[in-house]
């Protein structure tokens, strides 16, 4: 049982660090434009073309319910 805690957090680790260097990404190529490089603006592109594929009601479902756990989440560790 502890193997699988311990390659959840690892799991969780990769997800975090992925998810922050796409945001690192993508304000990046806010604030330095085309002069950003490939990595960044492939990735920023990326990130813009998935956004705007996903339905507006579908994101909403997704951050209410993210909301939700949180909530509950926060409730339990009282």
């Amino acid at each position: 049982m502890e193997k699988i805690r311990q390659f959840t957090k690892y799991g969780w680790l990769a997800v975090e660090v992925s998810l922050l260097l796409v945001v690192l990404c993508v304000l990046l190529n806010i604030i330095l434009g085309k002069e950003s490089g490939g990595f960044i603006s492939s990735v920023a592109a990326n990130a813009l073309d998935f956004m705007q594929k996903i339905p507006a009601g579908t994101l909403v479902g997704v951050f209410l319910i993210l909301l939700l756990y949180w909530v509950i989440k926060s409730r339990d560790s009282r």
